[in-house]
């Protein structure tokens, strides 16, 4: 009885094994497809953006957030790994030694007023955002 036990086990065990080993990680949604769901398209990637200055900002998800800029610029903004304070901060900032929001520097995040943890997320890259026209 115990060895059946056993067999069944590492029958179960081996189906599984496999069945994981022949399952898709999930792709990553296009960029065009994240800045279409909040009316915008993608424009030209930059290396930085100048004389920078958050107005209002939105979560795209944990991996990229639109910063309004000034009167009128948009920019899609990229992290290189998840950023799970984008989710639930109030308040973005960001860290540079360039004067300017650059493609390499860091998004500092504090999840409430009260918090003594700064999340901090190295970006990736930056596109200028246009906003689909009616």
């Amino acid at each position: 009885m115990q060895n059946q036990r056993i067999k069944t086990v590492v029958i179960i065990s081996a189906i599984l094994l496999l069945g994981a080993c022949t399952s898709t990680p999930p792709t990553e949604e296009p960029i065009e497809d994240k800045a279409a769901r909040h009316g915008f398209t993608i424009g030209k990637q930059v290396k930085k953006i100048n004389n920078f200055q958050i107005n209002s900002w939105n979560m795209v998800d944990r991996k990229s957030a639109i910063l309004y800029v000034g009167a009128s610029r948009r920019y899609l903004v990229t992290t290189r790994n998840p950023c799970d304070g984008l989710a639930d901060t109030g308040v973005i900032s960001y860290s540079t030694t360039a004067g300017s929001l650059t493609e390499k520097d860091n998004l500092l995040m504090r999840r409430s007023p009260a918090a003594e943890r700064i999340e901090s997320c190295f970006s990736d890259a930056i596109y200028e955002l246009e906003k689909i026209k009616n």
